[in-house]
């Protein structure tokens, strides 16, 4: 993985004891979908750039709704695209909730500055 080829970087909450491994993987379908349709809507040629690249995916967490919204804080002042996913509570949970945030695509400079306080997904 190189410096230049963008990314996009998903950071699910680990503290949701509710969200099994496959509504994880879920939740980060839906935040990489996400950022990529917001990001042809600003910057198509960004976008056509990731798709023509290696489409890279990374899977972080977090252990807490606090350490995801100070990500998103981050995304907002650096000017990263971003993805803040809610479910809809009609499976697992009780009630709409936030289970992660997708940014990107982006360079590896601006994930490494978003995402230094989360770890990489087991």
């Amino acid at each position: 993985m190189t410096a230049d080829k963008l990314r996009i970087i998903v950071v699910l909450r680990a503290d949701l004891p509710e969200m099994t491994r496959g509504k994880g993987e879920v939740q980060f379908g839906h935040a990489v979908a996400s950022c990529l349709v917001q990001a042809m809507a600003h910057d198509p040629a960004l976008v056509e750039r990731y798709m023509a690249e290696n489409q890279i995916k990374l899977a972080m967490e977090v252990d807490s709704l606090d350490a995801l919204m100070r990500i998103r804080e981050k995304a907002e002042k650096r000017g990263v695209n971003h993805a803040l996913i809610t479910d809809a509570a009609h499976t697992c949970f009780s009630e709409p909730t936030i289970t992660c945030i997708g940014l990107g695509p982006m360079t590896k400079t601006d994930g490494n500055a978003l995402t230094r306080d989360a770890r990489m997904r087991p």
